[in-house]
């Protein structure tokens, strides 16, 4: 009888273990390692809630180019469907990678592709306007792809100072009509 207790029992232990594991393992092998993304997902978002997804889209849909002129955010998916989002008439965005040692040469920003240097640290940021009005007083974080994203008001020539780490740089940011949105000249010093 007890020959057929522990019988018994190592069965029931083995037939639970295999009528899991396998269940589980298919199920996450089936599942899809990135969510698929069509163009309408993006079409009917503002200018904001669409460039917070591309930006995610760098890393986790990695098919999906985007980029950011004055006037517009572009998103370019598999088999040529493209969409553009308008950005506000009375603003832009302007991506600012500040850097320490290494940067490239840009005018317009790739989401899908700009990488700055400095990635999640903190940035003193004074963004001042010729007449004097204080735009930006903050300290921001770099994201994950090195930069940090500013709505600036257009048709403005805007002073930028930057301190991070010890150290600083200042100059202008323009943000007219065919202004660029990649700015990878502010080298901390």
């Amino acid at each position: 009888m007890r020959n057929f207790t522990v019988i018994a029992l190592s069965s029931v232990i083995l037939l639970l273990f295999l009528s899991c594991s396998p269940k589980e393992e298919m199920v996450q092998s089936q599942s899809p390692s990135k969510p698929s993304v069509s163009p309408e997902v993006i079409n009917n978002l503002n200018a904001k809630e669409a460039l917070a997804l591309a930006n995610k889209w760098k890393t986790s849909n990695p098919e999906i180019t985007s980029f950011l002129e004055s006037d517009k955010l572009t998103v370019k998916f598999p088999k040529n469907k493209t969409v553009e989002i308008p950005m506000p008439k009375e603003s832009m965005i302007v991506a600012l990678a500040p850097y320490i040692n290494k940067t490239h040469d840009c005018e317009i920003h790739y989401l899908s592709g700009c990488q700055g240097e400095l990635v999640d640290v903190p940035v003193k940021l004074l963004a001042v306007q010729e007449d004097g009005t204080v735009l930006i007083d903050q300290t921001m974080n770099t994201m994950s792809n090195g930069f940090i994203e500013l709505w600036l008001p257009r048709d403005k020539i805007i002073s930028l100072s930057m301190e991070s780490m010890g150290k600083k740089v200042e100059g202008n940011i323009i943000t007219f009509k065919n202004s660029n949105t990649c700015i990878t000249t502010f080298q901390l010093l």
